[in-house]
C-alpha cells in the first residue's frame, strides 16, 4: 500500500512538495529544496516533487518506509558550482540529473533554499541561484575552535569568521570649574594654572613651617610649579628669586 502527501516532517524540517507550494496563496516560506550527500561523495541538489509512504504488511509485521521523489540538478560543474574560500554554492535549476535514481529515503534529507541573483544581466550569473542551508528548528549550529583558525593565510581557504571585539571604554573626571579661579586672577605657566597670589601664601607657609590648611585664608593651594615665580608686593625681598 502507498500513501501520498504534500507535506512531510523530517530531521527537524518541514517539506512541501512543489505541487503543494505552487498552490500556495502568499507564501513566506520556500520549503521545496532538498539536499543529500550521494554514495559517489557528490552534493545533490533539488526540489521535492512527492512524498509516498510505502507500507508493507504482508506479514505479521508491518514496514513502514517514507521516501522522497525530487528533481534534482546537475552535480556536475554544468549544474553546480563551488567556490571553498568562501563557503559559497551555487546551482542551475535548469539542469537535470541524468540518472535514474531520483528517490531518497526521508531521513536523508536536509533542507537548503535557493536564492536567485537580482543581477541577471552577467552571463556568469544568469541562471544560476545561490544555496542556503537551513538549520533545524530549535537546533543551532554549535560553534568550533575551527571558527576562529580555519583560514589558511596563503590561499585564503576557510570560512570567514569575524569576532566582535571589545575595545573597552574610557571616561572624563569631572572638573571643578572653582578650582580654576576667575580669568582675571589667574596666570598660564606651562601645564598649571599659577596665581601669585597663593604662591606667596605658600613662600609663607614653607618659611614659617606653617600648614597650609591651618591658614586663615579660605582659599588652598591647588598646584604651583618650580618655574614660575612670585612677583607679590608682599614677598620677602630674599625669597624672590626661589623657583618652585
Amino acid at each position: 500500500m502507498v500513501t501520498q502527501y504534500e507535506k512531510y516532517d523530517v530531521n527537524g524540517f518541514r517539506f512541501h512538495t512543489e505541487t503543494h507550494q505552487n498552490g500556495r496563496a502568499n507564501p513566506k516560506t520556500v520549503n521545496t529544496g532538498v539536499f543529500t550527500r550521494g554514495a559517489d561523495d557528490l552534493n545533490y541538489y533539488g526540489r521535492l516533487e512527492n512524498v509516498y509512504e510505502l507500507n508493507f504488511n504482508k506479514t505479521n509485521i508491518q514496514l513502514n518506509l517514507v521516501v522522497f521523489k525530487c528533481h534534482w540538478f546537475d552535480p556536475s560543474p554544468v549544474g553546480t558550482r563551488i567556490t571553498k574560500s568562501i563557503g559559497l554554492v551555487e546551482v542551475r535549476p535548469s539542469t537535470t540529473y541524468r540518472g535514474a535514481d531520483v528517490f531518497i529515503v526521508a531521513h536523508q534529507a536536509k533542507q537548503v533554499y535557493y536564492l536567485p541573483y537580482p543581477c541577471q544581466t552577467k552571463a556568469n550569473l544568469r541562471g544560476w541561484e545561490v544555496v542556503f542551508q537551513v538549520s533545524p528548528h530549535g537546533n543551532l549550529p554549535i560553534p568550533s575552535e575551527d571558527d576562529y583558525t580555519n583560514i589558511d593565510p596563503v590561499t585564503y581557504e576557510g570560512i570567514f569568521y569575524q569576532e566582535q571585539e571589545d575595545f573597552g571604554d574610557f571616561g572624563l573626571e569631572p572638573v571643578d570649574l572653582e578650582d580654576l579661579g576667575n580669568e582675571n586672577d589667574v596666570d598660564t605657566r606651562g601645564e598649571h594654572v599659577v596665581d601669585d597670589k597663593l604662591v606667596n601664601m605658600l613662600n609663607k607657609f614653607r618659611e614659617e613651617n606653617v600648614d597650609p590648611e591651618s591658614s586663615e585664608d579660605d582659599e588652598a593651594p591647588i598646584y604651583y610649579t618650580r618655574d614660575s615665580d612670585s612677583g607679590g608686593e608682599n614677598e620677602d625681598a630674599n625669597e624672590s628669586d626661589d623657583e618652585w
